[in-house]
């Protein structure tokens, strides 16, 4: 992990908490609610000032912000809150309005950021590009130009909506789709059916691109790989087959046409060239899907995809999240802490043979997914979080009375131990993915 990613992944959190604790002091000062302090970042300072009564600090630790709605006793260093213009003795509704407007913010920080990042670098719209020849698409009714509106009947917002529902589904398992007609605009829908053949493959996954050492880097094995024992492992990088390079177009007939026989593979593991012999395996293939996305065009596109994306991101947040505890996936392909958003930052910053320009708009799109995120995980109802306060504020509001004193302990209690189970759950996401 290189200083440059590190400083990128901090000054990067740290703009995204101050946005959200600005969105918090903006409303609060449209609604006359007093503000002592506002902090932008934490630590020692390294600015302040005092306009209209208000303190304002530029602090030297880029991880968060803060806005203080309470005066501070000087000798007893307690919170007092017997002011009627303080946050606290506010009516319920202004109360209300001021925790959602940090988590608001985020999302409109996230739309901004792809925003910037679609009309900068382009985006996929969810219209059929070519009908290829050969694949699943083509002998269906769908045309160049139809719009996707369903998966499998689940609604598909944008193009990240439909590269997860199709993560989700085998590639020997048929889909339906719902369309819409570029020509007529009438719905209709199709089923997309696989041809299904047998073919020996290496029971691997890895990234398209070819690696520093122009290899595939391997990212996943199936434990079926060499009949149970597998020779491969997450991380190597994969040079030849057979004398035959990765990056040769013959690379995939040596696999197919290799009759179960044992094949030689050159690999670099943790810094070392090494050589092995395996089998490849026998899995059910299919034809390609066949759908391919045109490039998104014009403004209003553009700004559409970019309001749809924090929606989808968050339902596929949610659905992730109910897979983990369903134990369907594991968590640390799900659940990430600061390690982790760290670790994602530095593969993207450090990545070789990847254009500036390509690492920019990844970083972007990062950028706009954590403040997704975070307005999310903000509204989730545990103390310290703005969810816990919105959740109360709407209670009080239904009951026309604030909680007792002994159910809000009770509450925060509950909800103390949830944020530590949360901040460990993390964590240890973060540690089982840094060591797998």
């Amino acid at each position: 992990m290189s200083p440059l990613s590190i400083i990128i992944c901090i000054l990067g959190l740290g703009i995204l908490a101050a946005v959200h604790e600005l969105g918090h002091f903006i409303v609060a000062r449209l609604l006359k609610i007093k503000v002592y302090e506002l902090s932008i970042f934490v630590g020692p300072k390294l600015f302040s000032w005092k306009r209209n009564d208000i303190e304002y600090y530029i602090r030297m630790i880029p991880l968060g912000a803060y806005v203080r709605f309470s005066d501070i006793d000087e000798e007893t260093g307690e919170l007092l809150d017997d002011n009627p213009e303080n946050l606290i003795n506010q009516a319920r509704w202004k109360r209300l309005l001021v925790s959602l407007a940090g988590p608001f913010m985020n999302v409109v920080l996230g739309v901004i950021i792809f925003m910037i990042c679609f009309s900068n670098f382009g985006f996929l719209a969810l219209h059929q590009d070519v009908i290829v020849p050969g694949t699943q698409v083509a002998s269906t009714r769908i045309e160049s130009g139809d719009t996707i509106l369903k998966m499998n009947g689940q609604k598909v917002f944008c193009q990240m909506d439909l590269s997860y529902y199709l993560s989700q589904v085998s590639n020997v398992d048929s889909i339906e789709l719902e369309m819409k007609s570029a020509k007529t605009g009438e719905k209709y829908e199709v089923q997309l059916v696989p041809e299904i053949t047998d073919q020996y493959m290496l029971g691997i996954t890895h990234y398209a691109d070819l690696d520093e050492n122009g290899g595939w880097k391997v990212t996943y094995v199936d434990p079926q790989q060499n009949n149970g024992n597998p020779m491969i492992k997450e991380g190597d990088s994969i040079l030849s087959v057979n004398d035959v390079a990765v990056s040769s177009d013959e690379i995939t007939n040596v696999v197919r046409e290799s009759g179960g026989q044992p094949l030689t593979i050159k690999l670099i593991r943790d810094g070392q060239e090494e050589t092995i012999e395996m089998k490849a395996i026998m899995v059910k293939s299919s034809n390609l899907r066949g759908i391919y996305l045109q490039d998104g065009k014009g403004f209003m596109e553009c700004f559409r995809e970019a309001l749809v994306f924090p929606i989808s991101f968050v339902r596929i947040s949610i659905d992730s999240l109910a897979q983990v505890f369903a134990g369907k996936v594991p968590a640390y392909d799900v659940v990430s802490g600061p390690v982790g958003i760290a670790s994602v930052v530095s593969e993207v910053v450090d990545a070789p043979k990847v254009e500036s320009s390509e690492k920019t708009e990844m970083l972007l799109i990062l950028a706009g997914g954590i403040s997704t995120g975070l307005a999310f995980t903000n509204m989730l109802p545990i103390p310290g979080l703005d969810g816990n306060a919105i959740v109360l504020t709407v209670v009080e509001m239904v009951r026309g009375k604030k909680l007792s004193r002994k159910a809000e302990q009770i509450i925060n209690v509950i909800g103390f131990i949830a944020i530590i189970s949360l901040v460990i759950f993390a964590l240890v996401s973060d540690i089982m993915r840094l060591t797998r």
